[in-house]
């Protein structure tokens, strides 16, 4: 398969000038990548996951459990010796009463909760032996060398293109309106901008159900 870079100058031409500003490609993809994670629905959400462990900490402790990347998680659970199980969300204003035997809201090794508390995400009951585990979207580093792209669905990675695509464009537009070239070369990369967000739009609200800007 053709890298990024081929896919996105096969559409645009060169970005950057004579040679390709392989540096800005590369921000172009990773951010589209982005972009579109954080418009995905559910079930395609998933799929940009990856398992995080942890160890359970008492409360106070939360530094040492586990940091947050995107804050997107789900499938938190907490083995209690013989399966994993699903943890409850709780705010952390109550993780005290969590952890106190003698509340209503205690929780148990059966019963497990989570909360998350300036970007760290914890498990009670607190134990070192217990083993947390979750699963958090993850935001790739997409290169202009790439073919595909890790922890991502298939059948959206040519959004990422287009979007990538649709920002070499105002590189190059921008490029040419800071030069003394022909201002008819600059109206029409113009058109085939608008060309490119149109499809760029279009395929995200094939894969969302509501329209989005590049």
């Amino acid at each position: 398969m053709a890298t990024f870079q081929v896919q996105v100058e096969d559409m645009v031409g060169t970005v950057g000038g004579s040679s390709s500003d392989t540096t800005a490609l590369t921000s172009f993809l990773s951010d589209g990548a982005k972009e579109i994670i954080n418009m995905m629905p559910p079930n395609l959400l998933r799929l940009c996951a990856s398992e995080v462990t942890l160890t359970p900490q008492a409360v106070g402790s939360e530094s040492s459990a586990s940091t947050l990347n995107t804050g997107k998680v789900f499938n938190v659970r907490r083995n209690d010796g013989t399966i994993d199980q699903p943890c409850r969300l709780i705010p952390s204003r109550l993780k005290g009463r969590a952890s106190d035997s003698d509340e209503l809201d205690y929780a148990t090794a059966t019963d497990p909760v989570y909360y998350i508390e300036s970007n760290f995400l914890n498990i009670l009951p607190s134990s070192s032996s217990a083993v947390g585990k979750y699963s958090e979207v993850q935001y790739p580093a997409v290169a202009y060398g790439d073919s595909a792209i890790s922890t991502f669905p298939d059948e959206v990675e040519y959004i990422v293109v287009l979007y990538a695509a649709v920002k070499g464009m105002e590189r190059i537009i921008t490029d040419i309106m800071g030069t003394d070239e022909d201002i008819e070369l600059g109206n029409a990369r113009k058109d085939q901008y608008n060309w490119l967000v149109g499809q760029y739009a279009k395929a995200v609200q094939a894969m969302t159900g509501a329209p989005a800007g590049a």
